[in-house]
Formats: C-alpha cells, sequence, structure tokens
C-alpha cells in the first residue's frame, strides 16, 4: 500500500507542523475569546454565583431586621459612611443561620442606604 504524498518526508513534517500550530491557535482563541475556562476558574464562578444567589435572597432580611430594631436607623445615619458596615453588625448577628462577615454587612448597608433613599422620597 502506497502512502499518500502528504505523510511522506517533508510535507509530512510541514503537515504535522501545521497541525501543531492550528492546535495552538485554537487555544489561544479559544481561551482568549471564546470564552474557555479552566476548572479552577469555573469553581471560582460558581463560588461566586452561589454568593450572589444567597446575598440576594439574605439582603433583603438582613435590611428588614436592621430596620427593625430600636435606635438602628438613628445610629446608622448617625455613623460615618465607612463605619455603617459595623454599625449593620451591632445589630444584626445572624440572618437565617448565616453570620455577619464584612462582604454580607457591606450589602445590607448598601440596602438599608436604598431602603432610607425609597422612604425618604416618598416622604
Amino acid at each position: 500500500m502506497r502512502m499518500p504524498d502528504i505523510l511522506q518526508g517533508e510535507a509530512r513534517t510541514r503537515f504535522l507542523q501545521g497541525i501543531a500550530f492550528g492546535a495552538v491557535v485554537a487555544i489561544a482563541i479559544g481561551f482568549s475569546w471564546g470564552g474557555w475556562v479552566t476548572g479552577g476558574t469555573a469553581q471560582t464562578m460558581t463560588t461566586m454565583a452561589e454568593t450572589n444567589g444567597r446575598m440576594s435572597v439574605l439582603v433583603p432580611i438582613c435590611v428588614a431586621q436592621f430596620t427593625a430594631a430600636d435606635g438602628a436607623v438613628a445610629k446608622f445615619k448617625a455613623a460615618s459612611s465607612y463605619s455603617r458596615d459595623n454599625v449593620i453588625g451591632e445589630f444584626v448577628k445572624t440572618v437565617a443561620s448565616t453570620s455577619m462577615d464584612y462582604s454580607f454587612a457591606r450589602a445590607c448597608a448598601v440596602g438599608v442606604e436604598a431602603e432610607l433613599s425609597k422612604t425618604a422620597t416618598k416622604s
């Protein structure tokens, strides 16, 4: 059986170099423009989506708990913008068995600010 000319001698070398170059280019384009990600990046994206989903449910509950606490809104308004998350953590310790951390307190503070601005425009 005779081998095709493309798989013999110098042509074979060029053919295999073309396949290797094409594979490298396809991988580079796939990762840069195609949206391909590694397993670690996919896991990080999953964790972020889970956290954002949980926050979207817990922040309104946190805002409701905070605004229901006695003196919380007055202390929140008196606090500087940098320490408002500390005021949130002072009045709300847990929401639905989720303990208050910095990112959750910051998200709740943003929610409280939005709620206060909404009620201020209605008045």
